[in-house]
């Protein structure tokens, strides 16, 4: 649901409606957080991409928050930068609307109570209780004196042959 907020001129006091649809991400938001996402994974500041693809630098921070929209030339010239083609862009945006309408998922854990996972979990709020980062390694230790296999990820005869012979560098 979307709220409005309206304000009384006179009285200055505000009240809130709320209204029946949703406020979904538009495809100008999208598409900065697309923008965003490829400007973080190529490790570049907001001028060095103004400067490498043309886009004034103003434009380029009105467009990555959101406050102006884009129109396809640019979302061509920054997308060369970033090695990639516009409709990958556009397609990563789309992404985002999608994400972003279909809200948060509910996750199910259908994992046996009886499961190893279970017991690895169980392990690991044990050690991560201890205060300091010597009683938890203390607690690490003391487990693996106690069961080598069970602080592993899931037990397999090469674990085990490396727990009791090492791994052939050195005597075990």
């Amino acid at each position: 649901m979307g709220n409005v907020k309206l304000r009384h001129a006179h009285l200055g006091s505000t009240i809130v409606l709320q209204c029946g649809y949703t406020v979904h991400m538009d495809i100008n938001e999208a598409t900065a957080k697309a923008l965003s996402a490829e400007r973080s994974a190529a490790h570049l500041t907001i001028k060095d991409l103004a400067q490498k693809s043309g886009v004034p630098e103003r434009t380029l921070i009105r467009i990555l928050k959101g406050e102006r929209n884009i129109n396809v030339m640019q979302v061509a010239q920054l997308s060369s930068v970033f090695g990639i083609y516009p409709h990958e862009i556009i397609e990563s945006a789309e992404r985002y609307i999608e994400r972003d309408e279909r809200g948060p998922i509910e996750l199910i854990d259908n994992t046996p109570a009886d499961s190893p996972v279970r017991a690895g979990d169980a392990l690991a709020d044990r050690i991560a209780g201890a205060d300091d980062v010597e009683a938890r390694v203390e607690e690490t230790r003391r487990l693996l004196r106690e069961n080598p296999m069970g602080l592993a990820a899931s037990e397999d005869g090469l674990k085990q042959a490396y727990i009791e012979y090492g791994d052939g560098d050195e005597a075990a």
